[in-house]
């Protein structure tokens, strides 16, 4: 949507492992591509599938299952390069799920935070086999809450996969309001019932409170009715702009 405003475009994705060269990782690409963003966030991805022309960091590749080839948790894209790349947080996050950094957007510099915060099963039966179900979910947003004044300041986007739906539905609320603490100062601009999706995100965007979405959200869809699967979630995208 034009409205006249700058803007910068912010997307974020769930690629399900999507291995680029596959019938599947093509249709991911491709679509990634579609929007123009100026940054991303894909989470469970390879940074092959992301546009060629650009810039990625990453959050590692350990996340407690073993390192797997390009596989990463965390990966962000910028038409820009990066600098200030971060890509641990605090020794206390559980490992390969953040990743920080600065680059340039058409309202001038912006920080971009890329997260994949643990779902409930995480290192439970598979990887290190030593959690309990949420264990590692509640010891990132715990880790996070400590980390939050570093970025709440101005012009910063967090994106990602949350795995929590904001506002909560079923979620355990001792969990979600620690969700709601670790982001404290934070807007979600994907919160709520999204136009379009078939039910609420879990992938997420949050922006400090000098940013505001311009124009509704954009969606990626979990299957293109012409080829088929895309992800087991769908992704999300906005524009912002400097708030009045």
């Amino acid at each position: 949507m034009d409205t006249g405003q700058t803007t910068f475009r912010a997307g974020t994705w769930n690629t399900q492992w999507a291995k680029p060269g596959s019938a599947r990782g093509r249709r991911v690409g491709v679509a990634l591509a579609g929007p123009s963003c100026d940054v991303m966030c894909v989470t469970e991805g390879y940074a092959d599938i992301l546009p060629a022309d650009g810039y990625v960091m990453d959050a590692g590749p350990d996340w407690g299952y073993g390192i797997q080839a390009e596989r990463r948790k965390a990966l962000v894209w910028s038409k820009q390069p990066w600098c200030e790349i971060d890509p641990v947080g605090l020794d206390t996050l559980p490992g390969g799920r953040f990743v920080a950094g600065v680059t340039r957007t058409p309202l001038g510099s912006l920080t971009v935070v890329g997260v994949c915060i643990p779902w409930r099963g995480a290192n439970v039966r598979s990887g290190r086999k030593d959690r309990d179900p949420w264990q590692d979910h509640e010891a990132w947003l715990a880790g996070f809450e400590r980390l939050r004044d570093r970025y709440v300041r101005e012009r910063t986007v967090i994106m990602g996969d949350f795995n929590q739906q904001v506002p909560r539905t079923r979620m355990a609320v001792r969990r979600y309001e620690a969700l709601r603490r670790a982001f404290e100062g934070f807007a979600f601009a994907t919160e709520g019932d999204l136009p379009g999706s078939t039910g609420r995100a879990i992938d997420h965007i949050a922006h400090t409170p000098d940013l505001s979405p311009a124009g509704e959200i954009g969606l990626w869809p979990r299957r293109s009715e012409q080829d088929g699967p895309l992800s087991d979630h769908f992704g999300v995208w906005a524009d912002f702009a400097v708030s009045s």
